[in-house]
């Protein structure tokens, strides 16, 4: 297969050219040239690396974790919706439930985004939000722990947690004897104890600055260790709304592009249309507006719904980073901390045929995984799971 680019973002930079794909991999990208014949021509959209998403709970009414009849038919559904969002390369993310599913799905060949691993977000979190009230949690049981590592059967990549949540060290030991990474998350702890926790062996920051202590001028917290940690991977959520954009460019001022991982944290509604759902096991409702937000009665925002693709978006039209530089972000950072930038995370000769035509607006119109296409937006019309809105949406 060739095709044909005028704007082709590979790892040694921007091609007007062709690409040609052999099975799954990357055989050839060249310059323009006006004898070799096109099987496809992309015209003035632009080719984009496939995005790695390193924590994804639901797109399109599907979800990771809630309990349906048919879970295998959930989760094929949620690697589509993926596929759809440009995404091809993902660690779905839970707290339990699917690990054992998860990992069989992983090892078998998907009409969507391909699971690399999966992370686990909790149990063992600590914080609801930024104000210092705190959720409560279970107790440590390495009971469970040693049953989440054996369900995942060696595909558990990330476990996020509270470090100041008694019994956690044990945890964190046993996890990093198994290559395990541990992420910072949810946490109360200031600077001084985020950094003591980076000195025993976390890594990752769980949605940076969102669900840990703030900087102020007399009381530097958690979020400042992570940005000021030159170890320490950071995930961000660049919706705009999750984390401003003004306090993304200072983020980005203070530490460098190579250590940022993009992310959504989507949840279920993301992609749904306008209108109020119930879906929590407790009766509460979120709204999802017009704009595609999801907020609480209270105006409290909800969940993530906007993809990786809406926050390089963002990031390119509003805080004036080159795409160049948030394609990193978005595929080969996670690529290169999760060990698979051999193969995965940049458009370059030798490695995976995944892929992203994109238009100006950031919309998916083809995405193709391993040499696949698994999403072709002039077929796949409505990714959105229609049981979803049939069983959670108000009238």
């Amino acid at each position: 297969m060739i095709i044909r680019c005028k704007n082709i973002y590979a790892e040694d930079g921007v091609m007007d050219g062709y690409m040609v794909v052999e099975g799954s991999k990357i055989k050839a990208i060249s310059a323009k040239q006006e004898d070799l014949a096109a099987d496809i021509d992309v015209g003035e959209a632009k080719i984009i690396p496939g995005i790695f998403d390193t924590h994804n709970h639901g797109i399109y009414g599907y979800h990771v974790a809630i309990s349906v009849p048919d879970v295998e038919l959930e989760l094929k559904g949620y690697l589509k919706g993926l596929a759809a969002q440009g995404v091809t390369s993902v660690l779905p993310t839970d707290d339990s439930g699917v690990f054992a599913d998860l990992a069989r799905l992983a090892r078998e060949p998907q009409d969507g985004a391909k699971i690399i691993g999966i992370h686990s977000e909790g149990p063992y979190l600590n914080r609801s939000g930024e104000n210092g009230g705190e959720d409560p949690h279970p107790d440590v049981d390495m009971e469970f722990v040693r049953k989440m590592v054996e369900d995942s059967d060696g595909m558990l990549k990330l476990v996020a947690l509270a470090p100041e949540i008694p019994g956690t060290d044990e945890v964190i030991a046993y996890l990093l004897a198994r290559d395990i990474r541990v992420a910072f998350a949810h946490s109360n702890d200031d600077y001084y104890q985020t950094m003591e926790a980076f000195n025993k062996g976390l890594t990752v920051a769980t949605h940076t600055a969102n669900v840990m202590s703030g900087i102020h001028h007399r009381r530097m917290g958690g979020l400042g260790a992570c940005l000021l940690n030159d170890d320490v991977w950071c995930e961000v959520i660049c919706d705009g709304m999750h984390v401003s954009n003004v306090m993304l460019k200072l983020m980005f001022k203070v530490k460098s592009y190579d250590k940022f991982l993009m992310v959504s944290d989507t949840s279920v509604t993301s992609g749904a249309p306008t209108g109020r759902y119930v879906y929590y096991t407790d009766g509460s409702a979120v709204n999802v507006k017009e704009d595609g937000f999801c907020l609480s009665d209270s105006g409290r925002l909800c969940c993530s719904t906007k993809p990786v693709l809406y926050g390089m978006g963002n990031l390119v039209k509003n805080v004036s980073i080159p795409l160049e530089t948030v394609v990193r972000m978005a595929s080969l950072n996670p690529a290169i901390c999760y060990g698979v930038a051999d193969t995965k995370g940049s458009i370059k000769v030798g490695k995976d045929a995944d892929f992203v035509v994109i238009d100006e607006d950031f919309n998916a119109l083809q995405t193709y995984s391993e040499g696949r296409k698994v999403y072709d937006h002039e077929v796949d019309h409505d990714p959105f799971n229609p049981v979803f809105i049939k069983n959670h949406m108000v009238k």
